[in-house]
């Protein structure tokens, strides 16, 4: 017969520091995706500049991939550090 043994819990501690690591995570990406952002709008414009629409249409697409990754990004973000406050909010509740 199988053994009904209960997977080990794991602690509150544990869950804010994975949390605590995906935060770090999260803001490094949104950083990196600002950065690629802001270098292909100066590429673009440099591109625009010497009139070569070709590139710069290449380059507007890489603008919007990193735009839209940043989007998804921040609101990964948003959602984690609320998630987050709300369980220190109910453990201080239940701690009193």
């Amino acid at each position: 017969m199988a053994s009904l043994a209960k997977e080990p819990r794991t602690s509150d501690w544990q869950i804010m520091q994975l949390t605590r690591t995906w935060i770090g995570r999260l803001f490094w990406t949104g950083a990196v995706l600002t950065f690629v952002g802001l270098l292909a709008c100066a590429v673009l414009l440099v591109l625009l500049a010497v009139g070569d629409s070709n590139g710069a249409t290449g380059v507007w697409g890489v603008f919007l991939v990193a735009a839209s990754a940043w989007v998804i990004n921040f609101v990964s973000l948003v959602a984690l550090l609320a998630w987050r406050a709300m369980q220190e909010t109910n453990s201080d509740n239940t701690s009193r």
